[in-house]
């Protein structure tokens, strides 16, 4: 019987009812992958880019007198009409046409004439059309991705300042090993963070290459001026080898879904720790509601689902990146259909990676720590061992290894008690007739703040050093993201340039 007060709803059975339902959104958005959300023609991502790619070259063959002005103009005319209809949500591919680039020049032929459509294709060739359109595409995937990922950086580097002086346990091997802070820990997410952005960087430096204009490969009677494509395009350039710019088809865009997977195999990392931390009898965290999930049986379950999808989708990015390396390899000379799939696949890494940097750092911005429950697991495990023996080899002038040796016995001594106390070193340092330790040399050894005391170098957990590490890894993850973004400004001032271009054409 249909309870005639029940409200209808979309969230899910096991919501929690998160302060922020629009961060929780995001999160079941992101676990539920493609499940409920459909995907769109590969080619409609590149409507605008190819779109671009016809004003750029129709520009150029105005300026070369390569045809006439008032065919021109009537093209010009329709990739206007184009581009508003595009904006509007109006679908301009045809299936009949098979593809964008053949979708665009019927439909300006349409709206304009055969004579306006008919000189779209003048001295080029789909597949330099194709190649051109990629790079277009990837630049702006480079800004968007460059941008999440620096706030992503942001929020770590947020996070960690706050728990530099939060001493917890630091592992090997899954094992407790030795005393750091939360904030050490965190901050060595940083330069994963750091060298995607600069992965990306150097990609965005290969991308500034165009392809236009090589036509099938091997270029064209036609007088066509390449460099000025190039720079109505936003490019610095036109490819020294046109027939590299065709034939290296999926190359670029395995170096793009490489850094896709090296970023999420980076979050499936960080997103393991959490599981690890944020689970019973542990429980050093506790995630916010808005980033945990549930059971549809099981009303008490908080699942840290986003952590999961994450190490799938880092899978799942590996695959893509092989799959890429491997159509492009051993190809013959010259351009091959299999390309082809380059294009799926490419838009496949960078639909498995959109989302996960912003999830990233939500969590990190909402997440609880248990400060307490991370000081009082430093007393289990002898975790003051390491310090303890590199303190007696300092202070008695002794070999390391004889100091290991001391203190492995005197761990022995102590297995009930899981620290190392002054009266058992001592007690060890005595059948070796060495002098034992005062109360004064021992004293950083009796808390764990004080065993973070004496690691006082570039790079180690004293909270004085994690703090200048954090501020030069903040600082290089902004320089980088702002080196993207000094790119992603030159693009569209390029565009923009390239738009009003073409509205003089148009006006004749």
């Amino acid at each position: 019987m249909k309870d005639k007060d029940a409200k209808p709803t979309a969230a899910p059975v096991w919501s929690k009812g998160a302060a922020d339902p629009a961060a929780a959104e995001a999160n079941v958005r992101f676990c539920a992958g493609f499940d409920v959300h459909g995907r769109p023609p590969a080619d409609l991502r590149l409507v605008p880019h190819d779109l671009d790619t016809n004003a750029a070259h129709l520009i150029m063959l105005v300026e070369r007198g390569i045809v006439p002005r008032a065919a021109a103009a009537w093209a010009a005319r329709g990739l206007l009409a184009l581009r508003v209809r595009h904006a509007e949500g109006t679908l301009l591919l045809r299936p009949g046409c098979e593809d964008v680039h053949m979708s665009i020049e019927a439909a300006v032929t349409d709206v304009e004439g055969p004579e306006a459509g008919g000189v779209l294709h003048t001295g080029r060739s789909r597949n330099d059309q194709v190649a051109t359109d990629m790079r277009l595409w990837m630049r702006g995937e480079l800004a968007e991705f460059a941008d999440a990922i620096e706030g992503l950086a942001e929020a770590l580097a947020t996070h960690a300042e706050q728990h530099t002086e939060s001493v917890c346990p630091g592992f090997t091997h899954g094992q407790p090993a030795m005393v750091t802070s939360w904030g050490h820990w965190v901050a060595a997410y940083l330069p994963r963070v750091l060298r995607t952005l600069n992965a990306l960087n150097s990609l965005a430096e290969e991308l500034e290459e165009c392809p236009l204009g090589a036509a099938a490969s091997f270029g064209t009677s036609w007088p066509l001026d390449r460099q000025r494509t190039a720079s109505l395009l936003g490019f610095k350039r036109p490819t020294l080898s046109g027939a590299d710019g065709i034939w290296s088809r999926g190359e670029l865009e395995g170096r793009f879904a490489f850094a896709m997977a090296q970023h999420l195999a980076h979050l499936a990392g960080i997103g393991q720790d959490l599981i690890l931390l944020s689970t019973p009898p542990r429980e050093w965290l506790r995630l916010a509601d808005e980033h945990v999930t549930g059971s549809s049986i099981m009303p008490q379950k908080r699942n840290p689902d986003f952590a999961e999808v994450a190490r799938a989708r880092a899978a799942h990015a590996g695959g893509i990146a092989q799959s890429l390396l491997s159509i492009t390899s051993a190809l013959p000379s010259g351009y091959n259909r299999d390309t082809q799939w380059t294009k799926y696949l490419v838009f496949d890494a960078a639909d498995n990676a959109r989302g996960a940097a912003p999830l990233c750092a939500d969590v990190f911005r909402r997440m609880t720590v248990y400060t307490d429950r991370m000081r009082d697991a430093c007393s289990i495990g002898f975790l003051n061992a390491t310090d303890v023996a590199d303190s007696m080899a300092r202070l008695r002038g002794l070999p390391f290894r004889r100091c290991y040796r001391i203190l492995g016995a005197a761990v022995q001594r102590a297995t009930a008690e899981g620290l190392l106390g002054r009266a058992q070193v001592n007690e060890a340092l005595a059948e070796e007739g060495i002098e034992p330790f005062t109360e004064q040399e021992w004293a950083p050894f009796e808390s764990p703040e004080g065993l973070l005391s004496v690691r006082d170098q570039p790079g180690n957990p004293h909270p004085a050093r994690t703090r200048e590490a954090l501020a030069s890894l903040r600082e290089s993850c902004t320089r980088a993201a702002n080196a993207m973004m000094e790119h992603h400004r030159g693009w569209e001032r390029a565009r923009e340039q390239l738009w009003h271009e073409l509205e003089r054409i148009a006006n004749g």
